[in-house]
């Protein structure tokens, strides 16, 4: 249970869900926390094509200014964000093993040394 709460997808599904309960009571009325922060999905929205494939699913009554929003939407937003807390899991992972790999080598060195 610890080693979840330490996880980046943890904690990026739980901010996805907050992102989409705030654009459901219209505190993000204009998609700017739900879209335009999210680099993926700001791409999308300017997109012709995939914008239109984006707008085309099942409408969910919300708090925005047109007062619907496609369901694609929420589906991306909580995708991006779980592939943004692998990638930093990933890299943090990395990291660890790295750190000790090098922490090995030296007392390595140092018992050699004695």
């Amino acid at each position: 249970m610890k080693k979840t709460f330490r996880s980046f997808v943890f904690w990026s599904i739980i901010l996805a869900v907050l992102e989409i309960y705030m654009h459901q009571i219209g505190q993000d009325s204009k998609s700017i926390v739900l879209i335009h922060l999210n680099p993926v999905l700001r791409i999308i929205s300017r997109s012709d094509i995939v914008s239109a494939f984006m707008n085309s699913g099942l409408q969910v009554s919300s708090g925005t200014i047109i007062g619907h929003i496609s369901i694609y939407w929420y589906i991306g937003s909580i995708v991006t964000l779980i592939i943004y807390g692998l990638i930093l899991d990933g890299f943090r992972y990395l990291l660890r093993r790295i750190s000790n790999s090098q922490n090995k080598r030296n007392q390595k060195f140092t018992n050699s040394n004695l």
